[in-house]
């Protein structure tokens, strides 16, 4: 997959310690598009999310890692059960690029699939940048 090859390239001059922070929503966002959505289920989290982006003014700004409107998507996410999901595709993921040599988007995708927290955040960013298209 170029998507992979590019991300690993671009992994290669970032510190160790960043590569996950640095890579983790471009990733998920290519896992999100193995997932299986219930459309209801979509709307309603990244809908609560997007209320509390722009109560705080900017919502592409409020819509990062860390911020209030990811946090709380991604609580709705947990909830509506998608991480066994996210977690699959993750998987699926890493398969293909452990084979290809593609080593630090492998060890970032392990990451991912380890600390539930940070993946279903930056799943919640990946929604909450799609309902804003």
């Amino acid at each position: 997959m170029e998507a992979l090859i590019a991300i690993e390239d671009a992994l290669a001059d970032v510190p160790a310690e960043d590569r996950t922070q640095a890579a983790a929503v471009v990733l998920v966002a290519l896992a999100f598009e193995r997932m299986a959505f219930d459309e209801d289920e979509l709307n309603s989290a990244a809908r609560v999310g997007l209320l509390l982006a722009a109560a705080s003014g900017d919502p592409i700004d409020s819509c990062s890692q860390g911020s209030r409107a990811a946090l709380e998507t991604a609580a709705g996410l947990a909830a509506d059960g998608y991480m066994d999901q996210l977690r699959s595709a993750l998987t699926a993921l890493a398969d293909e690029a452990t084979p290809a040599g593609q080593v630090h988007v492998a060890v970032v995708l392990f990451d991912l699939q380890a600390d539930q927290s940070l993946a279903l955040e930056a799943l919640a960013v990946v929604v909450l940048q799609r309902a804003m298209e």
